[in-house]
């Protein structure tokens, strides 16, 4: 199998303008340690990642956002996969790091170490374009097409259980007004609104 490490690695070679975000574990240490840019939307809570990336595909057609989640944090919300297949917004990208653990939890296994499949509840709920790879080649083959391919892509990647970054503190209060600013300065939108003047009588 491949590493998570080395898939980003071939993925932030390939990066330009797009959305990028990130769940709260080992993908954001690794991903900021790999290429930190202001596009990238790190540690957003566990289950809430393709949410998060949907609903800016969706208020942003014109933009790719990819998303980059683990087995064990979208096995919390998969509910939300009959939503993506809904309205398939062809600039999306699901990038599932499979590694068969809540390697942040106990290294329990999640049920993709046993008979669950990710790649095949994309496809049941109307994604298409769901595949499985298990080696960086074929990841890198797979990425390249989801990325030149005008629909929705969904990507699962079995990769070893460890991280290649060390741990490091990430603001994500700061995190999350960089990601904003840089979408009202891309975008030319205001989406904070100035602070309220106070009166002076």
């Amino acid at each position: 199998m491949s590493t998570r490490h080395e898939c980003l690695r071939r993925l932030t070679s390939r990066l330009g303008d797009e959305l990028v975000v990130t769940g709260p574990g080992a993908t954001a240490r690794e991903l900021c340690a790999l290429n930190d840019r202001d596009g990238n939307l790190y540690r957003v809570y566990m289950g809430g990642v393709v949410p998060m990336a949907l609903g800016l595909a969706l208020a942003l057609p014109h933009r790719q956002v990819i998303a980059l989640d683990g087995d064990g944090s979208l096995l919390m919300g998969l509910t939300i996969l009959p939503v993506v297949g809904h309205y398939k917004p062809k600039n999306l990208l699901v990038i599932v790091f499979d590694n068969g653990i809540y390697e942040g939890a106990g290294k329990h296994p999640t049920l993709t170490a046993r008979d669950t499949s990710l790649a095949a509840i994309a496809r049941a709920v109307g994604i298409q374009a769901g595949r499985e790879t298990t080696d960086v080649e074929a990841f890198e083959q797979a990425l390249d097409l989801a990325l030149q391919a005008n629909e929705i892509g969904f990507l699962v990647v079995k990769v070893d259980p460890g991280s290649q970054a060390p741990y490091a503190g990430l603001d994500g209060v700061e995190n999350k007004y960089r990601f904003i600013r840089h979408i009202e300065k891309t975008e030319s939108v205001r989406v904070f609104e100035p602070p309220a003047r106070k009166s002076t009588r």
